[in-house]
C-alpha cells in the first residue's frame, strides 16, 4: 500500500470538492493517505497551494506532485485529466525528482522559509523605504525582492529581475520601483545581511504568505536554507518551453 499526501485549498468550494472526490478515488485504489508518512504529495490548486505546501513538506523532503486547479498553474506538473497516468508513471518509475533551492529569513528570533521568495517592502501607501544590503548597496525604493531561481519567475520577473534556471542555487536581489535608473538587479551566492534604516510600517513576508512586522534599525539576515522542494517531473517536462507558454518569451539556449 502507497501512502501520499493530498494537500488542497480548503477556501475554495470547487477545489475542496474535487479533492475530496479524489480522495475516495485513491482510497478505493489502495492509496493511504498520512501527511507525515506520505511517499509524495498531490497539491490540487494553483501555485500558491505549492508554495504552502512546500513549507509543509520540505522537512521531510516529501515530493510533490502539483495538479493544476485555478490560476496560472506554472509549477504545477500535470492537469487533473491526467492523474490516473501521472500515479501509473510514479508506480513505474519513469519519473525524476527536481529539486529546487529554499531561502530563509532570520529576524526577531524567528525563521521564515520561502520557496519564491522574501520580500521587504512598506504596508503604507506610497511610502518608500531605505534598505542597506551589508557590504553591498543601499536602496531607496517601495521595497527589495531576494528570489530563489523558483521565485525568479514570479515578483522578480515583474519587477525587472532575471530569469534563473531550476536548478540554480544563486539568489536574486531585485529593487521595486527603485528611485534610481542606475539600480539593477543583483545575482549572489552569499548569505546577505539587510538592516532597515527608514519604514516605519516596513513588514517582511515570505512567499506572500508568511508576515513579520519591521522596525527601523532592525536587520534580517537572508540566506539559502538546508531545506529543498523536491517536485516529481515526468516525461516531456521542458522548462523554457513552460516560459514560453506562461509568458510568451522564448529562448533558445
Amino acid at each position: 500500500m502507497t501512502t501520499i499526501a493530498v494537500i488542497y485549498k480548503k477556501e475554495d468550494r470547487l477545489i475542496s470538492a474535487t479533492a475530496q472526490q479524489v480522495i475516495k478515488e485513491l482510497k478505493k485504489k489502495g492509496y493511504k493517505i498520512d501527511l507525515d508518512k506520505a511517499k509524495f504529495a498531490l497539491t490540487f490548486g494553483g501555485d500558491g497551494t505549492i508554495l504552502r505546501s512546500a513549507r509543509l513538506l520540505a522537512k521531510n523532503q516529501t515530493p510533490i506532485l502539483g495538479i493544476h486547479l485555478g490560476g496560472l498553474g506554472f509549477l504545477s506538473e500535470i492537469e487533473l485529466h491526467n492523474l490516473d497516468e501521472a500515479l501509473e508513471q510514479v508506480k513505474k518509475g519513469k519519473f525524476k525528482i527536481e529539486e529546487r533551492t529554499m531561502i530563509e529569513a532570520l529576524v526577531g528570533g524567528k525563521r521564515l522559509v520561502a520557496l519564491n521568495d522574501i520580500v521587504i517592502s512598506n504596508s503604507g501607501i506610497a511610502r518608500v523605504i531605505k534598505l542597506e544590503i551589508k557590504g553591498i548597496a543601499e536602496y531607496t525604493s517601495d521595497g527589495i525582492i531576494f528570489s530563489t531561481a523558483t521565485g525568479s519567475t514570479a515578483y522578480n520577473l515583474s519587477a525587472g529581475g532575471p530569469i534563473l534556471t531550476p536548478d540554480s542555487r544563486s539568489m536574486v536581489i531585485s529593487a521595486i520601483c527603485p528611485h534610481s535608473i542606475s539600480t539593477r538587479p543583483l545575482v549572489v551566492e552569499q548569505p546577505v545581511t539587510a538592516v532597515l534604516n527608514r519604514g516605519k510600517k516596513a513588514i517582511l513576508t515570505a512567499d506572500g504568505q508568511q508576515l513579520f512586522p519591521l522596525h527601523e534599525g532592525q536587520k534580517v539576515r537572508i540566506q539559502r536554507s538546508q531545506e529543498k522542494t523536491r517536485f516529481i517531473r515526468l516525461a516531456g517536462y521542458d522548462f523554457f518551453k513552460r516560459v514560453e507558454r506562461a509568458f510568451g518569451f522564448a529562448a533558445r539556449i
